[in-house]
């Protein structure tokens, strides 16, 4: 029987026509049969099958045994680890052991040595910072104690450690201060107590607020304080709380603190450093500089301290009397990555030089400081007692001098205002706020102060009275 290529009747081939449609019936040349056919695509797949079987087959055992190996490294490697802990621990162990045998024995530098032996082993064993605190005590060394603490707290975060640190801050700090001191003085202010000892430690105790005062009438000026401690539940320091006492060396700020007035420190001649709680959730300090918490703010330099300053690369603002009264600060560079400030040659600016922020009151550079041309506005307090200058050049470009800018600057010191005929509007009215320095001003705006020596000046620039 065959099916006809035209419309598929089955017929008997002996016909030679198709009995339905009349087609005639031309046999294949080379007829396959249908079951060999179909049996050899039968076997091709069949084949196909066991090759990938076989491939399949081999990939699992490679995956099998992979995983057999990586278990056994990992048990070889936690079995290395196990042997190697247990060592460590009992190393840790015996240290400590050794640590508090000699505390019994009253030797307590060789107890120091056993419980740094420790605390290199585990870096993280609790213990050890806490009987190392207790050694360096022992021995009279509270700073000492106080590093150890907060060496602990940093590394582990463990809160004991933490109160710990807290209470011998306060406790040990203080207590080193006043050790053999006699209280000189009691008192008390806006309900808070204040003692002060005869070496001019003051401890400011109780729980409210040092209040905001006239800054010609700052209490401690004539107490010869040195260095202060305001105890937990002061809350806040007031505006010229410590204002003008030149005889302060050091703040220290608890936890409890949440604002701080403006010219709180300033003008403190000896004042070196601010210190801050690292638990305080409002302000911190770095290397004695007083920041707000997520240091972007520099809320008050030191004004005892000598020498250069670096901004860190987080700090986006600056307070307008952060540098006034530093009359030490020689230089201020800024820390790469930082994007709000910039250092030309000491001086500090913002970024593209659209403003002067400040000149560092004891910068030794020329005796004349000509203002970078880009800059359009000088803040407050830029140039606070600048006593080293001799004439300051104000381009043309700045629009806007704002208040106090230069105050403190003597009658022996010339501010030039380049290419000006008069003092523009558009300055603040106190941008001269107790300022004896000469202004000047320009008859010829098409000359440039740079044409001339300081020693010309006076020749062609007509005085101003101001």
């Amino acid at each position: 029987m065959v099916s006809c290529k035209n419309c598929n009747n089955v017929f008997d081939e002996s016909f030679g026509v198709c009995p339905k449609c009349g087609t005639v019936y031309v046999p294949d040349a080379n007829p396959v049969a249908a079951e060999p056919q179909y049996m050899a695509f039968q076997n091709e797949a069949q084949m196909k099958e066991k090759a990938a079987g076989k491939k399949g087959s081999a990939g699992k055992k490679i995956a099998i045994i992979a995983v057999l190996i990586a278990v056994i490294i990992g048990a070889v490697l936690t079995i290395i680890l196990v042997i190697a802990g247990s060592k460590n621990s009992q190393a840790v162990r015996e240290q400590m052991s050794l640590g508090e045998k000699y505390m019994s024995d009253e030797d307590y530098d060789e107890a120091i040595i056993a419980f740094e032996k420790a605390i290199e082993i585990d870096p993280n064993n609790i213990d050890a910072y806490k009987k190392l605190a207790e050694a360096y005590k022992a021995v009279g060394n509270y700073t000492g104690s106080i590093r150890a603490l907060r060496r602990g707290y940093e590394r582990t975060g463990n809160g004991e450690l933490k109160s710990l640190l807290d209470e011998y801050t306060l406790t040990f700090g203080l207590e080193n201060s006043i050790k053999d001191a006699k209280v000189s003085e009691n008192g008390s202010i806006n309900g808070l107590t204040y003692t002060i000892y005869d070496n001019g430690v003051t401890v400011i105790d109780g729980n409210g607020y040092l209040p905001d005062t006239d800054k010609d009438n700052v209490i401690w000026k004539n107490k010869k304080v040195t260095e202060v401690y305001l105890k937990e539940g002061v809350s806040e320091i007031g505006r010229y709380a410590f204002r003008d006492c030149d005889t302060i060396t050091s703040i220290h700020i608890p936890r409890s603190v949440t604002k701080i007035g403006e010219w709180a420190f300033n003008e403190c001649d000896r004042l070196t450093s601010i210190e801050v709680d690292p638990d305080n959730n409002y302000y911190t300090s770095v290397d004695g500089v007083l920041y707000n918490k997520e240091k972007t703010t520099l809320e008050a330099y030191p004004s005892g301290r000598a020498g250069s300053y670096t901004l860190p690369y987080t700090v986006t603002d600056i307070m307008n009397w952060a540098f006034a009264g530093c009359k030490n600060l020689t230089y201020i560079s800024v820390e790469n990555g930082i994007e709000a400030f910039r250092s030309d040659d000491g001086v500090l600016y913002t970024k593209e030089y659209k403003a002067l922020v400040a000149y560092p009151a004891a910068r030794n550079g020329d005796a004349v400081y000509n203002i970078n041309e880009n800059v359009t506005e000088i803040r407050p307090h830029a140039f606070y007692k600048s006593s080293n200058l001799e004439v300051i050049v104000v381009p043309a470009s700045v629009k806007n001098v704002m208040f106090h800018a230069f105050e403190g600057l003597t009658a022996d010191q010339t501010i030039f205002l380049s290419g000006r005929k008069s003092v523009p509007y558009s300055w603040d009215s106190k941008w001269t706020y107790k300022c004896k320095a000469e202004i000047k001003t320009d008859d010829q705006t098409q000359e440039s102060s740079d044409s001339y020596g300081y020693s010309d000046i006076g020749d062609y620039i007509p005085d101003y009275v101001y």
